[in-house]
C-alpha cells in the first residue's frame, strides 16, 4: 500500500491521544473545537475526556462545553431509541426482517463509535418486495413525506435505494427506509440478499448486519456513495470498528473475502488506506498486503490521495484552487459512481435549473 503524508492536525492528534488535551493552549482549543463542531465529533471529544478521567484537568470553559456536548449526544441517543420504539410499534405483528443501520445499529450494539455521537435520522432496511408495505405502515402511523416535489418523488422511487424520507410531525426525527445499500443505478451492485441472510437478530426484534457487513456498509457509504468532504467522523467510525471488531482474528480473515463477494473491494481499499494514514489504525500488515491488488492505477490513486486528504476535514491539506478541485472532483466522482452518464447529466441539469429558478424568486 502506497505511503502518504498527512500533515499535522490538532483534532486528529487529540482523537489519537486524548491526553494531549491537557496541554492545549487557548489557540489550540479554538482550532480543535471549531473543527470538531464542523465535522460532528464534538461529543466524541467529551466522551474521550470523560473515559480518560481528564475532564477536570481541562479549562473550565472547555469542561462546560463538554458537558453541553454530552447532553446533546445523550438527547440524540434517547430520541433515536424512542423512534426505534415507534417504528417497532408501527410494524407490530409482522415477522418481516427489519435491519437498523448506521447510528442506530452502533447505539444498539453498544459500539465504541456510538460514544458521543449525534444522529438526526433513523435508517432502517427492509426487503425490496416489502418496501411499499413498510411505507403504508409508516404513513398510517403518522409519518409524512419530507419530499413533495414530483420529480424528487419519482427519482427516489425509480433510481434510489430508499423511499423518500419520512418525518413525524411531532417528533421531527426522519426515518430513511432502505431496500439496499446503494442506489439501484450504482456502478457497484452488492447482493443485498446475502447481507440480509447474514443479519443478526437483537433483543427487541430488530436485526443488524454482521460485523463485517456493518463496516462495509460504512465504507461504501463514504468511499463510493459519499462526497467525502468533511467526513472525518465517518472515517473515525471505521477506525473504531476496525479496532473493536479486529480483536477477533476471524474478522480480519473474512474481511477482504466478504468485500470481494459483495463487490466492495475498492471502497475497502480506500478505507483501510486512509484510516491507517490519518488515524494510524492497527491493521494487520497482511491485510494491507492482501487489499493492494484492488487498488486503482497509480494515477487515480495519487489523485484520490490529494483529494481525500485535502478535504476530509476543514483544516486538511488543499487550499484555494486546489481545494476547489478536490471538493468538486469528489462531488462529480460520487455522482458518476452513483448513476449512468446520461441519467447523471439529466439529473444535474434538472437540479441546476431548479436551483437557478429558486434563486430568482
Amino acid at each position: 500500500m502506497n505511503k502518504m503524508t498527512v500533515r499535522n492536525n490538532i483534532l486528529v492528534n487529540v482523537i489519537k491521544n486524548p491526553e494531549v488535551m491537557k496541554g492545549l493552549s487557548a489557540q489550540d482549543w479554538n482550532r480543535c473545537l471549531i473543527e470538531a463542531k464542523l465535522t460532528g465529533v464534538s461529543g466524541r471529544l467529551a466522551s474521550d475526556a470523560e473515559n480518560m478521567g481528564i475532564t477536570a484537568d481541562l479549562p473550565l470553559k472547555v469542561q462546560n462545553l463538554f458537558k453541553s456536548f454530552s447532553y446533546i449526544s445523550a438527547t440524540s441517543t434517547r430520541k433515536i431509541k424512542w423512534e426505534m420504539n415507534r417504528v417497532k410499534r408501527s410494524l407490530h405483528g409482522s415477522n418481516e426482517k427489519t435491519i437498523i443501520l448506521k447510528g442506530a445499529a452502533y447505539i444498539t450494539k453498544g459500539l465504541r463509535c456510538a460514544e458521543g455521537r449525534t444522529s438526526v435520522d433513523l435508517d432502517i432496511l427492509v426487503a425490496k418486495n416489502r418496501i411499499d408495505w413498510a411505507e403504508e405502515k409508516f404513513l398510517a402511523a403518522g409519518w409524512k413525506h419530507q419530499v413533495v416535489n414530483d420529480y424528487d418523488q419519482k427519482f427516489y422511487r425509480e433510481y434510489s435505494h430508499e423511499l423518500p424520507p419520512l418525518v413525524h410531525p411531532d417528533r421531527h426525527i426522519s426515518i430513511d427506509v432502505h431496500h439496499t445499500i446503494l442506489p439501484v443505478t450504482s456502478r457497484v451492485k452488492p447482493d443485498i440478499k446475502k447481507m440480509l441472510e447474514s443479519a443478526v437478530q437483537l433483543d427487541g426484534g430488530f436485526y443488524v448486519f454482521s460485523d463485517i457487513d456493518i463496516i462495509l456498509h460504512s465504507v461504501v457509504h463514504l468511499f463510493h456513495d459519499g462526497e467525502i468532504r468533511g467526513s472525518i467522523r465517518n472515517l473515525l467510525e471505521q477506525h473504531d470498528m476496525y479496532g473493536e471488531f479486529g480483536e477477533n482474528q476471524q474478522f480480519w480473515d473474512d474481511l477482504i473475502p466478504r468485500a470481494k463477494e459483495l463487490g466492495l473491494t475498492r471502497a475497502l481499499y480506500y478505507s483501510l488506506k486512509f484510516s491507517k494514514a490519518i488515524f494510524d489504525t492497527n491493521i494487520p500488515e497482511q491485510v494491507l498486503i492482501d487489499i493492494e491488488p484492488y487498488a486503482p492505477n497509480i494515477i487515480i490513486d495519487n489523485i484520490m490521495n490529494y483529494m481525500v486528504t485535502g478535504v476530509i476535514s476543514p483544516s486538511f491539506g488543499a487550499k484555494g484552487l486546489g481545494r476547489w478541485f478536490a471538493q468538486n472532483g469528489l462531488y462529480v466522482r460520487s455522482h458518476w459512481l452513483r448513476m449512468p452518464t446520461l441519467l447523471l447529466a439529466k439529473h444535474l441539469t434538472i437540479k441546476f435549473i431548479r436551483r437557478f429558478s429558486d434563486e430568482q424568486h
